[in-house]
């Protein structure tokens, strides 16, 4: 019984630190004629990754952008 505990422990500490990326909050803008126009909140792991996430959320959110920017 205590080996499968221990077996159990060890599986959920695998899980938790595989899952566990250092995501960031990033705030990005939609530029229309180059000037800032709406923002969005995205987690992502890098700066690129956070413009592919609030692009696709702003199509979904119906809001226009020549590009967007992210910090």
């Amino acid at each position: 019984m205590k080996k499968v505990i221990i077996g159990m422990i060890g599986v959920l500490a695998a899980l938790v630190s595989s899952t566990s990326m250092a995501a960031m909050s990033y705030e990005c803008w939609s530029y229309v004629s180059s000037s800032p126009d709406k923002m969005v909140h995205v987690s992502a792991n890098n700066s690129s990754d956070a413009i592919k996430l609030a692009k696709k959320k702003m199509d979904k959110l119906n809001i226009r952008f020549d590009y967007v920017k992210c910090k």
